[in-house]
Protein backbone atom coordinates (compact mmCIF):
# COMPACT_ATOMS: atom_id res chain seq x y z
CA UNK A 1 0.00 0.00 0.00
CA UNK A 2 1.13 3.45 -0.89
CA UNK A 3 1.70 5.57 2.00
CA UNK A 4 0.53 9.53 1.90
CA UNK A 5 1.12 11.07 5.30
CA UNK A 6 -1.26 13.30 6.61
CA UNK A 7 0.74 17.25 7.73
CA UNK A 8 0.45 15.83 11.28
CA UNK A 9 1.80 12.54 10.41
CA UNK A 10 4.96 13.98 8.60
CA UNK A 11 5.63 16.85 10.97
CA UNK A 12 5.90 13.46 13.92
CA UNK A 13 8.58 12.16 11.76
CA UNK A 14 10.25 15.02 10.85
CA UNK A 15 10.38 15.79 15.22
CA UNK A 16 11.80 11.46 15.41
CA UNK A 17 14.20 12.58 12.88
CA UNK A 18 15.13 15.58 14.41
CA UNK A 19 15.18 14.99 17.98
CA UNK A 20 17.80 12.72 19.85
CA UNK A 21 15.16 10.96 21.93
CA UNK A 22 11.47 11.33 21.04
CA UNK A 23 7.80 9.50 21.62
CA UNK A 24 4.26 10.29 20.34
CA UNK A 25 1.52 10.06 22.17
CA UNK A 26 -1.46 10.04 19.37
CA UNK A 27 -4.94 8.28 19.60
CA UNK A 28 -5.32 4.57 18.97
CA UNK A 29 -5.26 4.33 14.38
CA UNK A 30 -3.66 7.61 14.12
CA UNK A 31 -0.41 6.17 12.49
CA UNK A 32 2.22 6.07 15.17
CA UNK A 33 3.80 3.09 13.66
CA UNK A 34 3.90 3.74 10.17
CA UNK A 35 5.37 7.61 11.43
CA UNK A 36 8.06 5.79 13.79
CA UNK A 37 9.14 3.30 10.78
CA UNK A 38 9.28 5.60 8.22
CA UNK A 39 11.53 7.59 10.47
CA UNK A 40 13.43 4.35 11.20
CA UNK A 41 13.74 3.66 7.30
CA UNK A 42 14.97 7.34 6.61
CA UNK A 43 17.51 7.13 9.79
CA UNK A 44 18.36 4.28 8.07
CA UNK A 45 18.76 4.69 4.69
CA UNK A 46 18.99 8.14 4.07
CA UNK A 47 20.82 9.74 6.85
CA UNK A 48 22.96 6.54 7.51
CA UNK A 49 22.57 7.74 11.42
CA UNK A 50 21.47 4.15 12.81
CA UNK A 51 22.04 0.57 12.39
CA UNK A 52 19.45 -1.30 14.77
CA UNK A 53 16.69 0.01 16.47
CA UNK A 54 15.20 -1.46 19.98
CA UNK A 55 11.35 -1.12 20.17
CA UNK A 56 9.85 -1.94 23.58
CA UNK A 57 5.90 -2.57 23.33
CA UNK A 58 2.63 -4.32 24.71
CA UNK A 59 3.04 -7.72 23.56
CA UNK A 60 0.26 -7.91 21.34
CA UNK A 61 1.78 -4.73 19.61
CA UNK A 62 5.14 -6.17 19.47
CA UNK A 63 4.04 -9.64 18.27
CA UNK A 64 1.53 -8.12 15.72
CA UNK A 65 1.67 -4.86 14.77
CA UNK A 66 4.94 -3.84 13.79
CA UNK A 67 5.50 -6.90 11.51
CA UNK A 68 1.94 -6.01 9.61
CA UNK A 69 2.78 -2.27 9.13
CA UNK A 70 6.02 -3.74 7.97
CA UNK A 71 3.97 -5.58 5.32
CA UNK A 72 1.29 -3.40 4.74
CA UNK A 73 3.66 -0.16 3.76
CA UNK A 74 5.61 -0.75 0.42
CA UNK A 75 7.68 2.48 1.34
CA UNK A 76 9.22 0.49 4.14
CA UNK A 77 10.71 -2.29 2.33
CA UNK A 78 14.65 -3.23 3.65
CA UNK A 79 13.95 -3.19 7.08
CA UNK A 80 14.22 -6.52 8.77
CA UNK A 81 12.67 -7.45 12.11
CA UNK A 82 13.44 -9.37 14.62
CA UNK A 83 10.86 -10.11 17.36
CA UNK A 84 12.26 -10.20 20.78
CA UNK A 85 9.66 -12.77 22.21
CA UNK A 86 8.82 -15.60 24.62
CA UNK A 87 11.49 -17.63 27.10
CA UNK A 88 14.65 -15.81 27.90
CA UNK A 89 16.51 -18.67 25.38
CA UNK A 90 14.38 -17.39 22.50
CA UNK A 91 14.60 -13.69 23.06
CA UNK A 92 18.65 -13.89 23.80
CA UNK A 93 18.72 -15.70 20.14
CA UNK A 94 16.60 -12.84 18.46
CA UNK A 95 18.96 -10.57 19.75
CA UNK A 96 21.84 -12.06 17.35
Amino acid sequence: MRYVPHEYQEYAKEFIIREKVSALFLDCGLGKTVITLTAVWELLFDYFDIRKVLVIAPLRVARDTWGGELEKWEHLSGIGLSKVLGPEKERLAALV
